[in-house]
């Protein structure tokens, strides 16, 4: 390469030819500075070939999540911006890395760091070389490493999943129980991009970063990954050419020592030392005994995604076979757009049901069907923001039903009174202000009524509303699990009719894509199932659970009107409630 004359002081500039052969490593920190001239991009890095990006804007929960994390840039337009910069620097075009999204950038610099980890099985995965990995591919990939194979089409659920917008109540429910009747899309024009692809290994848990922090006085390892022994053959194969310098597939003391030092281990750097680890008198480590080293030195820890679970997924395997599951007899999906409910029956009230629609309630409207009292399970508002409250509290007293019943969820930040974390927006989401400008916006004599564990009767039936649900993020309404959360559960009444809750119960509408894991509530289960055994529990929050189940005495409802990716897919789930003595009051 040659130095560019007229540089700006300080600053190295280089001009490369036109073939591949003549691009040199680019200069990282050049990378970076140009990619900050973007008002999208909160920091990058270059790895190798990509510069890998975190957008501004990812973790602002008022725009709403999004397949990208919340920014609506795309690749290809900061490899467009990188490429316009970087040529007029005088760069060759095909010198210019190619981008990829992530959602944080690690905090060590160590030579191999999680982003080498994602790449090395994305790679293996992306057998045609496209920098995208088709469902062929992915489904090839699991069948291999028997990933994702607890069902026939479990890996064909994730992969969907993962690329966004089909319904995933036929994944969670099955498809012949799909009772949204959703579609998924066809299955050549789908692909996986790398955000994805990461994204999907660590919410199933098939990689874990884990930073480990100085104890005893003894130094701990400067990054710790924990990765599925059924792919991490792939991962090692990678980290060991990154040391392995002479490519003899031996690692030497030399390359031992660095490794040693760039992760800061509490090994002994000698030759003694090394003969010690070289069990098989090779003269260096084989790739045995180099991940031999990394799980001695904790860098590195095994073992199966699925069995790597919390207390809560070791304790719903230990009650699974207690849980009776039959088909839901009396919820049934309601489109008013197709008319498809049944006739109420005499002596009864309608009940729809909705959740989760976090300000997109007007595009329910023209799908909302007939009833008599609709019920909201909470997340009405992205952010409880004072507009977004105002507008759904209009919406509400512009609906036709008799009764309009309204719980809270973890979104509704401005009605927790005692919510100071992170999403709040001072004033805009002031409690006292908000709640008092959402019972103007909803009028006297609309029906509406809030319950924030509270007993509201209706004609002779009960209904307890409470909007609490276990630790979730940094949002409102939340409850460590154990004795804060069991108590709000045992403040309910016995005999109370219909339960209206935020979060849903363990195993009931609460499994999370594409891990599958149960997140639900625990304590919520038992106090349902042995004390108060309603006949219905609304709930919402797991947007991936929305349907139901029944288990004989209560139908267990999810009735969340977003699906994952906040796009608006399920409709209205509605049911009739007989009026106690028979006969209608009014």
């Amino acid at each position: 390469p040659l130095v560019r004359q007229g540089a700006p002081s300080g600053r190295r500039l280089f001009f490369f030819g036109s073939g591949p052969a003549a691009c040199p490593p680019l200069p990282p920190d050049g990378v970076r500075e140009l990619l900050a001239g973007h008002p999208a991009v909160a920091d990058s890095r270059l790895v190798g070939d990509f510069v890998y990006v975190v957008r501004e804007g990812t973790q602002d929960a008022s725009k709403g999540p999004s397949l990208l994390g919340g920014a609506s840039v795309q690749e290809w337009e900061l490899k467009e911006f990188l490429t316009v910069k970087m040529v007029k620097q005088g760069f060759a075009p095909n010198c210019i890395p190619a981008v990829r999204f992530i959602d944080a950038l690690p905090c060590t610099t160590v030579p191999f760091t999680i982003l080498h980890v994602f790449d090395a099985l994305f790679s293996e995965v992306d057998r045609g070389r496209t920098g995208k990995i088709s469902f062929q591919e992915f489904t090839d990939f699991c069948r291999e490493r028997d990933l994702f194979s607890s069902t026939a089409s479990e890996a064909h659920d994730v992969f969907f999943s993962s690329v966004s917008r089909p319904s995933t109540s036929c994944y969670l429910f099955g498809n012949n129980n799909d009772m949204f009747q959703t579609q998924d899309f066809e299955v050549s024009k789908n692909e996986l991009k790398f955000y994805e692809f990461q994204k999907l290994l660590t919410e199933s848990g098939i990689i874990e970063l884990t930073s480990l922090p100085d104890q005893g006085g003894v130094q701990a390892p400067r990054a710790s990954y924990f990765v599925d022994e059924r792919v991490v053959d792939v991962v090692l194969r990678r980290w060991f050419s990154t040391y392995d310098a002479d490519a003899d597939g031996l690692l030497h003391f030399d390359e031992y020592t660095r490794m040693v030092a760039d992760y800061k281990l509490n090994f002994a750097v000698c030759q003694e030392a090394f003969r010690r680890l070289d069990k098989k008198g090779l003269g260096g480590l084989d790739l045995d005994e180099f991940r031999a080293l990394l799980e001695e030195a904790d860098i590195l820890q095994t073992g199966s995604s699925v069995h790597k679970d919390d207390e809560i997924g070791k304790l719903w395997r230990e009650i699974e076979e207690t849980q009776t599951f039959l088909p839901p007899s009396r919820v049934v999906v309601a489109d008013a757009r197709k008319g498809v409910a049944p006739p109420r029956p005499e002596g009864a009230l309608r009940f729809v049901c909705i959740s989760d629609t976090h300000g997109a309630h007007r595009q329910l409207s023209s799908r909302m069907p007939a009833g008599d009292v609709l019920l909201h399970a909470g997340d009405f508002s992205m952010a409880g923001g004072l507009e977004e409250v105002v507008d759904f509290g209009r919406w509400l007293s512009s609906l036709p039903y008799a009764h309009k019943i309204v719980i809270a969820g973890n979104h509704d930040l401005s009605f927790d009174k005692s919510y100071g974390g992170h999403h709040a927006k001072g004033g805009d989401t002031d409690a006292k202000a908000v709640r008092a400008a959402f019972a103007a916006a909803c009028g006297e004599g609309a029906g509406v009524v809030y319950l924030e564990d509270q007993e509201h009767t209706l004609e002779g039936i009960r209904i307890y509303g409470s909007p609490w649900q276990p630790e979730f993020g940094y949002w409102a309404f939340n409850l460590p699990r154990g004795a804060a959360l069991a108590e709000k559960w045992g403040a309910i009444p016995e005999g109370i009719d219909i339960l209206m809750v935020h979060g849903p119960a363990l195993g009931r509408g609460d499994a999370v894509l594409p891990s599958l894991k149960h997140v639900g509530c625990a304590d919520l289960l038992n106090e349902i199932q042995a004390r108060i055994r309603p006949k219905f529990l609304v709930c919402g929050h797991m947007h991936e659970g929305a349907g139901v189940t029944f288990d004989g005495t209560t139908h267990f409802v999810n009735a969340c009107s977003l699906d994952e990716q906040y796009d608006l897919v399920y409709m209205p789930l509605v049911f009739d409630f007989p009026i106690p003595g028979g006969a209608r009051k009014s």
